[in-house]
């Protein structure tokens, strides 16, 4: 699925940013979806499993930012910070283009089958706090029948050896859904593992370029009395050349 053409114009990245800073953090991805493939329906992105999700979120992060990351990790031991350099590549897996609607697992003596988290399930979850509570809810809502011996099991009685592997096979089912990095310190040679967040490190960059392109666009209309439209379709290069003759 390629991203539409005019989803490069800044104008659709400021609404988008201006529509997503009223919208909670999990409701923001889609809208970012939704505005790099506006032809296709909000239901359709909506019910894409985490790791498609992302994998277009990669592209799309790609075609505007560029394909390096950069960022910092704190080691949570001796609070030594921890500079993180990669490209899109090599955090890319290659997800089915589209998953079965279910799957199965027979694991101690349960027959499990489960279908894929989507955004709607993380848009449901409650953040209480307790992550092991909301990884089992959201297990519970990707559960689509668990039997023992022929007998229906349900979500809240399946053992945590159940869950766990449940756990496991979706994450090996949608690679892309779980960015997963092992970092050592470097001071006190502690081993610990990060997340990466791609809908929230793609909203950060967002939010700093429209912060910047915004900016840009005050002091060239209060320069030379152009429109907001004028200015952001402009090149990037040619905003910047008109940025340092005003001493900006």
């Amino acid at each position: 699925m390629g991203i539409a053409r005019e989803a490069w114009s800044s104008s659709v990245w400021l609404e988008a940013w201006e529509q997503g800073m009223a919208r909670p953090a999990a409701q923001r991805a889609l809208l970012l979806l939704g505005s790099a493939f506006p032809a296709e329906s909000p239901a359709l992105l909506a019910s894409y499993s985490i790791g498609q999700r992302n994998a277009l979120l990669l592209t799309l992060r790609e075609g505007l930012f560029g394909s390096r990351f950069a960022g910092v990790a704190t080691c949570p031991r001796c609070d030594q910070r921890l500079e993180l350099d990669f490209e899109t590549n090599d955090i890319r897996a290659s997800p089915p283009d589209e998953p079965p609607e279910s799957l199965t697992l027979d694991v101690a003596g349960y027959a499990v089958r489960f279908r894929l988290p989507n955004s709607e399930d993380l848009a449901a979850l409650t953040d209480n706090g307790d992550p092991e509570a909301i990884q089992r809810a959201l297990l519970a809502r990707c559960l689509l029948s668990a039997q023992r011996g022929g007998e229906e099991v349900s979500a809240e009685a399946l053992p945590a050896d159940v869950m766990e592997a449940l756990a496991e096979a979706m994450e090996q089912a949608d690679p892309q859904a779980n960015i997963v990095f092992s970092l050592t310190c470097p001071a006190c040679a502690h081993g610990w593992q990060t997340v990466l967040d791609v809908p929230a490190y793609l909203w950060g960059e967002l939010d700093a370029w429209a912060r910047r392109a915004l900016r840009e666009v005050h002091y060239l209309a209060s320069a030379y009395g152009w429109s907001e439209r004028d200015i952001l379709n402009m090149r990037p290069w040619r905003r910047r050349v008109y940025m340092e003759m005003i001493g900006q």
